[in-house]
Formats: structure tokens, C-alpha cells, sequence
């Protein structure tokens, strides 16, 4: 630039910088210090700052500030490791916006990320068939309790998360049953997490054949139909029957490092939901651009 400031005017500009004119060549530029869009958006990602605060701090308006983090915010970029135990999940932002999220138990990095209305095996097995199309070796999967998608995992090893059986169990016998079997039961699956596999069944099939009499007692109902008295212990029953297979599938590989339930992308999930609390009224696809840039930090 031709112009050694002997021959400038300084005009003021809204958005918290000053803009100069060259009388000499006619150029017009700018002064002090400029926003930058990437430095914006990381203050609006883990800051917990909203539009507002920095529409303050850079004095110019919300819509100046929502126009740089367009600019700034970035699609989730995928990381491709040699092979990975993946931790697999979805959690909900409304009846019909979830995010399914597969994590590297050993490094915590996201590998894929999958936007769904509803969670479906389908879902799942597509994001673990791109995991490997990008030639991540998969060692084994952990996930909640669809018994469809453990018994389509045939390819590596897979683990039931043991947290989520303890709350299938919850939800069906309460946090305080009054039977009780259903006392004996729920103390046993609370116990469970530092169990061996060989113990956990003995004492498990003991408790079936000390109440084996009790949960077959029927009733007749008035419309004349027989039914089992004590339906919900006996569906807590079948739940762990059906999934006793792969609840303790990280001791029969302890080479791999399975992680015996999901709680470390449990706990990244709730990372989430609370840095979005601060940006209530994002529409959908605002809220993808804020999930994929938090899971970009993740890497």
C-alpha cells in the first residue's frame, strides 16, 4: 500500500474495528483488531458463551456474530485408526433428533458420527461397516441391550453393556421392589459388575430354582384367562437369560480391553446435552453444525 499515513482518514465502523481511506491511492483498509471466526467459534463452543456475550465483547450486533460462525463452523471429519474397540450409543435431543455416536474405548476419539430420527440395527451395522471401509480393523463392539444387533455382530466379539441390563431390570422390578425374589434378583445384578462370569451364572441359576415355584403361579382373570401372577420378575428373568451370553464377553478376551459398559460415551453424550442447554432455539440443522464442531474438539 501506497499511503505512509500522513495522508489517511479514519472512519468508524460498527463491528468493533476501525476502517481507513487512503486519500492518496484511494485503498480503504482496516485497523485494530479483526474477529476471527475460528477463535469466535471456539469461545461459543467451550466457553459457554452465547450470541449475545460476544456481540458485546467485539461491539457489533448478534447477526454480525451469527454471520462469522457460519463461516467458522465445520462438518465432523472422521479419525481412522488401525483397529479400535468401538463403544456405540445414541442419545436424544427431541422425540425425533438423536445423534448415533461410535468411540474409540481406548483413545475416547469419535470414529463416525450418525444423525437419526429413531435408532435402528440397521443404523448401527452401516456405521460399523464404515468404520471398516475406512480401514479401521473393528476388535469388538460394545452396546446397549438390542439383542437383534449383539446377534448380527458375528464378525468380532461383542459386549453387552452391564449398566444397561442393571437398568432394564430397574425399570422393570423399581429401585425398591417389595418381593422378595425381586429384592434377591435386584441385588444380584447390582453386584454383578465385579463378578466372574462362572459366579454370576451359579448364583443366578440358584435364585431361578429357589423361586422357580413362586413364578410359575397363575391367576385366572375374570375374562376367564389364565396368566402368570408375576409377569414382570419373569420377564426380568428372560432379559438376563437372553443376554447372559455377551454380559461378560470383555473376561473371555481380556487380550482386547473391552470395556464392560458404555459409560465412557454415556459420559460424553451428557457433555453435549449440557453445552447445548446454553444455546436453546438452535433449529435442527444448527444444533448438527454445534454436535459436529463439539465432537471435532473430541479428536
Amino acid at each position: 500500500m501506497c499511503c505512509n499515513g500522513s495522508n489517511v482518514k479514519k472512519n468508524g465502523h460498527r463491528c468493533g474495528f476501525q476502517m481507513y481511506y487512503c486519500r492518496d491511492c484511494d485503498e480503504q483498509f482496516q485497523g485494530e483488531k479483526r474477529i476471527r471466526d475460528i477463535t469466535l467459534w471456539n469461545e461459543y463452543l467451550t466457553d459457554r458463551r452465547t450470541v449475545s456475550e460476544p456481540a458485546v465483547i467485539h461491539k457489533c450486533s448478534e447477526r454480525t456474530i451469527r454471520r462469522h460462525l457460519a463461516l467458522a463452523a465445520d462438518n465432523f471429519n472422521s479419525v481412522c485408526p488401525e483397529s479400535a474397540v468401538i463403544i456405540t450409543d445414541t442419545t436424544y435431543f427431541s422425540r425425533s433428533f438423536g445423534v448415533m455416536l461410535f468411540m474409540d474405548a481406548e483413545s475416547g476419539k469419535i470414529l463416525h458420527r450418525k444423525y437419526v430420527r429413531n435408532e435402528t440395527n440397521r443404523d448401527y451395522l452401516d456405521g460399523l461397516n464404515h468404520i471398516e471401509e475406512f480401514g479401521t480393523e473393528i476388535k469388538s463392539v460394545v452396546c446397549d441391550g438390542h439383542t437383534g444387533l449383539l446377534q448380527a455382530i458375528n464378525s468380532c466379539p461383542a459386549q453387552m453393556c452391564q449398566f444397561h441390563q442393571l437398568q432394564i431390570i430397574r425399570r422393570l422390578l423399581t429401585k425398591d421392589p417389595h418381593l422378595s425374589a425381586g429384592i434377591e434378583l435386584l441385588k444380584l445384578v447390582q453386584s454383578m459388575f465385579p463378578m466372574k462370569k462362572n459366579e454370576f451364572i451359579s448364583l443366578f441359576n440358584k435364585w431361578c430354582e429357589d423361586w422357580e415355584d413362586f413364578l410359575n403361579e397363575r391367576t385366572v382373570l375374570l375374562s376367564g384367562k389364565a396368566t402368570y401372577i408375576h409377569r414382570r420378575l419373569r420377564t426380568a428373568r428372560r432379559s438376563i437369560r437372553t443376554h447372559l451370553k455377551w454380559l461378560f464377553t470383555y473376561e473371555e478376551h481380556p487380550e482386547l480391553n473391552i470395556p464392560n459398559t458404555t459409560n465412557r460415551l454415556e459420559g460424553f453424550n451428557t457433555h453435549i446435552k449440557k453445552a447445548l442447554l446454553n444455546h436453546n432455539g438452535l433449529n435442527d440443522i444448527n444444533k448438527k453444525k454445534f454436535i459436529d464442531g463439539l465432537l471435532n474438539t473430541k479428536k
